[in-house]
């Protein structure tokens, strides 16, 4: 199985479900993982979900009962899927034409050639500059990019689309880590002209911009909530005197009460959807949620 890291509507079922490629992919084991950095809707056209260039991809899995809700950090839904699952995540990011099969053509030769049994994660890892270096977040995915471009496919380099990208999880209470792959944009998260500005936007600044995401794009996100996933990131930017906003919460607390129904199965989550949802942020937006 592969570890795959949402941080965007693929926080959700209702995410999942909103797409043909994923809708009937089985959600293995979720749990929460935090990594250190920022996200938010990227200024491409449809604004999706991106990170900016201070990104460590060493993360560590989080207890629903961890109340940690520091800044400078995000949360995600990590979850398994089964290998041949793997495609249709690749199908629904929008990964390069044939990326996926030289990778894992890349992969076999590897460990045939070392004798090991890698998985796709572990593989793409080896790209990774040395975790222990002078080079800082920004140049270690940008010489991620390289590495993968030189060795699997070029364009890469120039591709504007998200890609994978390898992540370490560390599970503290077990003393043990397992790799995992989130996707990236390669317009926003590592762009090569070193711009300060890593040009994100709030929801409100995304609902304003002659390319607005799509209406139901913010709600799978921060639906995320429902599982004790903090969401306060997204949510900081909504003006909730905006009347446009309400085009993008509609229904929500009927979302809130299907996404919870339809993940009965996501034990990590626990039995106290209130709880849960004071935890994402979500109560101190919508306080009238739990009435």
């Amino acid at each position: 199985m592969i570890l795959v890291i949402g941080y965007g509507s693929l926080m959700s079922r209702l995410g999942f479900n909103e797409r043909p490629s994923t809708k009937n992919i089985e959600v293995i084991n979720p749990f929460i993982v935090r990594f250190k950095g920022i996200r938010n809707f990227n200024t491409s056209t449809g604004h999706y979900m991106d990170i900016g260039k201070n990104f460590n991809p060493i993360g560590d899995k989080v207890s629903i009962n961890d109340n940690d809700v520091s800044k400078n950090s995000f949360e995600c839904l990590a979850y398994y899927i089964r290998d041949e699952d793997l495609q249709n995540i690749a199908l629904r990011e929008g990964y390069p034409l044939d990326l996926m099969h030289k990778v894992n053509t890349k992969l076999s030769n590897y460990n045939k050639d070392t004798n090991q049994n890698l998985n796709i994660a572990e593989f793409l890892w080896t790209f990774y500059p040395d975790q222990e270096g002078d080079l800082n977040y920004h140049d270690r995915i940008q010489r991620y990019r390289k590495n993968l471009g030189y060795c699997i496919e070029i364009d890469i380099l120039n591709v504007n689309r998200y890609i994978p990208h390898p992540v370490k999880v560390k599970y503290l209470q077990e003393n043990r880590h397992v790799f995992g792959l989130i996707s990236i944009h390669t317009d926003i998260g590592a762009k090569k002209d070193f711009d300060e500005n890593i040009r994100l936007m709030t929801i409100n600044q995304a609902i304003h911009s002659r390319n607005p995401p799509r209406k139901t794009y913010f709600l799978e996100c921060i639906l995320g909530g429902v599982h004790g996933i903090n969401v306060r990131d997204l949510l900081s930017g909504m003006d909730l005197n905006d009347q446009k906003i309400f085009c993008y919460i509609k229904n929500l607390k009927v979302k809130i009460y299907e996404e919870w129904d339809n993940t009965q199965d996501w034990e990590f989550h626990g039995d106290d959807l209130r709880k849960n949802l004071k935890r994402s942020g979500i109560l101190e937006y919508f306080s009238d949620i739990s009435s």
